[in-house]
């Protein structure tokens, strides 16, 4: 029987890798597949020793304070490895630990399939170096990274962004509106904080705050906060009943909410590719412990965070980092967009553009039929 190892340590990975493993398992439906991720790995078939809501953590101080729990579940990962001697391993993103893995199974002589590919095209190039020793098979999420690897002297395959499979809202505008008695013709503002605690527990009293100033500037603004079914309603309820603007609160029903809205205030991460794919006009903002800001800006060489700056080369959407996310300020410039059609209109032009460069839909059957051939062959 082959074995495939599977690891995804965050949500997004558990998504984009739940979704490969459940066509893959379609077209291998005798597949042993184990290893770590979240619910939707799980439900596609993968026997899970860990799990992804355990092993997210964000941030260099973070990941330092908590450096004896995750060498814990990297020793205990070696050891099933060792144990169960898949066929391959399939890593999803992930890349600080997944690298380090990935290391260990080339001592072994295992196969490496690596599922979205670290942005050192955006960052240094110095991880290329290290990919090019441990990763076998590089599958990777923008068809512009395989010209760049190919550079790099390795060889990737690109089969379209998988957002484009998913990234689609349930229900129209007005549908929408009506449903959670919105008025359809005052501003709509989404409020996205992040999908991990730690993210919201930093981020949202910035974001209510802004939120305050955004309704002097702008009369009868409405603010819209779908929460992500990873945050417990009970950590930001409190918050969000004594902040002093009303805040529409739903949970999940992210991209209804977003495409619904005609901004969004996005924390960095896969919420701005996600809200540009959808075309809602947006402001990216990221705040995380000044160590781990200035250890990441020292090493990674960070100019901009959010992709869908980084995609188009080229500063479309507005970023607000650490220092810089005063909620006045913040305010204040989207309240420029929503009163100015023409500003709004060129970032609208743009995000359109962006979804054009992510190439085309069904990325995981796809992925997933490379991955069958791989493992079908000799």
């Amino acid at each position: 029987m082959t074995k495939l190892m599977v690891i995804a340590g965050e949500a997004s990975g558990d998504l984009h890798g739940g979704h490969v493993i459940k066509a893959l398992k379609a077209q291998l439906p005798d597949l042993e597949l184990f290893g770590t991720g979240g619910t939707h790995l799980e439900e596609a078939g993968v026997r899970l020793s860990h799990r992804a809501e355990d092993m997210a953590v964000i941030g260099f101080k973070e990941v330092l304070k908590n450096y004896s729990y995750y060498k814990g579940i990297f020793n205990q990962l070696v050891a099933q490895l060792d144990e169960q001697k898949p066929d391959a391993v399939f890593l999803v993103d992930y890349a600080g630990f997944n690298l380090r893995f990935a290391k260990e199974a080339r001592k072994r002589s295992i196969p490496v399939i690596f599922y979205v590919a670290p942005q050192v095209w955006a960052w240094k190039k110095g991880r290329v170096k290290t990919m090019k020793k441990v990763i076998d098979h590089l599958l990777v999420l923008f068809p512009f990274e395989v010209e760049f690897f190919a550079n790099e002297g390795m060889n990737a395959h690109c089969f379209g962004h998988p957002l484009l499979d998913i990234v689609h809202p349930s229900q129209s505008r007005e549908a929408y509106r009506q449903h959670h008695q919105l008025p359809n013709d005052q501003k709509l503002v989404a409020l996205l904080p992040g999908s991990r605690k730690n993210e919201v527990i930093k981020h949202l009293p910035l974001l209510l705050e802004m939120a305050e100033h955004l309704a002097t500037l702008v009369p009868g603004v409405q603010f819209l906060y779908p929460l992500a079914p990873t945050v417990p309603l009970d950590t930001i309820q409190a918050q969000v009943d004594a902040c002093s603007v009303p805040v529409h609160l739903v949970q999940g029903e992210t991209y209804d909410a977003v495409a619904s809205s005609d901004f969004a205030v996005v924390a960095s991460g896969t919420a701005t590719l996600e809200t540009a794919i959808l075309e809602t006009p947006l402001l990216i903002f990221y705040k995380v412990a000044a160590t781990s800001y200035a250890i990441g800006r020292y090493l990674l060489g960070i100019k901009a965070i959010g992709l869908p700056n980084i995609v188009l080369g080229d500063a479309v959407v507005p970023e607000f980092v650490q220092s810089k996310t005063e909620p006045q300020k913040m305010a204040e410039q989207v309240a420029g967009y929503l009163s100015d059609p023409e500003t709004y209109s060129i970032q609208k032009r743009h995000l359109k553009r962006l979804r054009e460069k992510l190439g085309l839909p069904g990325a995981y059957e796809k992925t997933a039929s490379f991955v069958t051939d791989l493992l079908s062959s000799p």
